[in-house]
């Protein structure tokens, strides 16, 4: 299987990368959703014993993703940070990343999700609410205008069964209307697709699963 899969979503092709990222190539555009930057040293206040490791690997990853398709556009769709006071407590070399990231493309569009709401008040990074790009909009979580979108906020997860062996991971979850991404963050997980969230989202129009399962990304049917 291959560490990339083709998809044509809204007429437009577009590239489903393993890696938990979605490459336009027409637009040039790199989009990842879900970084949660910061979540360990976020439970570390409250006595979780997690190594603070998270937000490193999270950087290296999307700086290997952007170095593999060498972009033009960078969405974070959403929820970047874990929390508000993210910003405060990255370690200065995370700090230089994560500028770094945004400075190697020509646009970098941070969508604001429900985890970093006001962020830019206390970051100095410029957030947006939505960006529209050839008649896609890209949105942390979706509204109710029927346009085609790619939202983050569910962390999809699927099971499958292949050759008698069961598998989990983050999914991509596809329909006409609608692509929900898999959450990008080192520390993050999944909600089954089989939940009642994904029935009411997708409504009439059930959520075709793409499963990441380590290096490879496919299309499966859930279990």
């Amino acid at each position: 299987m291959p560490s990339s899969i083709e998809i044509e979503f809204a007429g437009h092709d577009m590239v489903l990368d393993a890696g938990l990222a979605l490459y336009w190539p027409a637009e040039e555009v790199l989009v990842v959703s879900d970084l949660h930057l910061e979540k360990s040293t976020y439970l570390a206040q409250f006595g979780s014993a997690v190594a603070p490791y998270d937000t490193l690997d999270t950087l290296a990853r999307l700086d290997r993703l952007r170095d593999r398709y060498r972009p033009k556009s960078l969405i974070l769709l959403g929820d970047s940070f874990h929390d508000r006071a993210a910003w405060d407590r990255l370690e200065p070399a995370a700090r230089d990343s994560v500028l770094a990231i945004c400075a190697s493309v020509e646009t970098c569009h941070l969508v604001e999700g429900n985890h970093d709401l006001g962020m830019a008040g206390t970051s100095g990074l410029n957030f947006c609410e939505e960006v529209a790009l050839g008649g896609v909009v890209f949105r942390h979580e979706p509204d109710t205008s029927g346009r085609p979108q790619v939202i983050g906020h569910f962390h999809p997860a699927v099971s499958t069964e292949l050759r008698g062996h069961r598998l989990r991971g983050k999914c991509f979850a596809m329909n006409g209307r609608m692509l929900v991404m898999p959450a990008f963050g080192s520390f993050t997980g999944g909600l089954s697709l089989n939940d009642s969230v994904f029935s009411e989202l997708a409504e009439s129009d059930p959520f075709r699963p793409y499963l990441v399962y380590r290096n490879t990304v496919a299309a499966v049917r859930s279990a």
